[in-house]
């Protein structure tokens, strides 16, 4: 059974944030099942709203390393400054107006240089010999193809891993 002034030395150390969750359940506690002293009343009536309330309130998951990623950003912006973001719009208007330029001159340049469309004229006189023709190039299209696709295969099952170890170790 702890004494009152350790009661109010664990109250007084509660208000300045330096208990831990064992010692804040143990003032829990000793409202719960303890006669309080009168100038004491107050805490009772609070801790009993703070532990009644907490118990229907569910923490989400993961939710202090968003937190403090979230911190970590504002400070980078604010350490960035105001010229930072002024440079930065700077920038933006400067490119804006570049694009919109390479834009007006390239469709000028198109309508000017504009060609005739060329004719189209067959290649082989012999349909058996331009079939064999299609037949090879559109092999090598799909030889091409098929090593493309291995390779995105192999890239997914490399994913797979690196997400399955990225959840194993956020899930810890």
């Amino acid at each position: 059974m702890m004494k009152i002034f350790e009661i109010e030395k664990l109250i007084a150390d509660f208000y300045e944030g330096k208990t831990s969750v064992d010692q804040e359940k143990e003032l829990f506690h000793f409202f719960e099942t303890q006669e309080v002293p009168p100038h004491l009343l107050a805490e009772k009536e609070l801790f009993q709203k703070m532990y009644s309330s907490c118990n229907d309130i569910e923490v989400p998951t993961h939710l202090e390393q968003k937190l403090s990623h979230l911190i970590d950003s504002w400070e980078k912006k604010e350490e960035r400054g105001p010229h930072q973001k002024r440079r930065i719009t700077n920038w933006h208007w400067i490119s804006g107006i570049a694009a919109g330029l390479f834009l007006i001159l390239s469709m000028g340049l198109y309508t000017h240089l504009e060609q005739q469309e060329p004719v189209l004229t067959d290649t082989y006189s012999n349909p058996n010999d331009a079939y064999k023709e299609a037949q090879k190039a559109l092999l090598l299209v799909s030889d091409n193809l098929n090593k493309g696709v291995s390779e995105l295969e192999n890239a997914q099952k490399g994913m797979n891993k690196a997400n399955k170890i990225l959840d194993e170790q956020i899930s810890q």
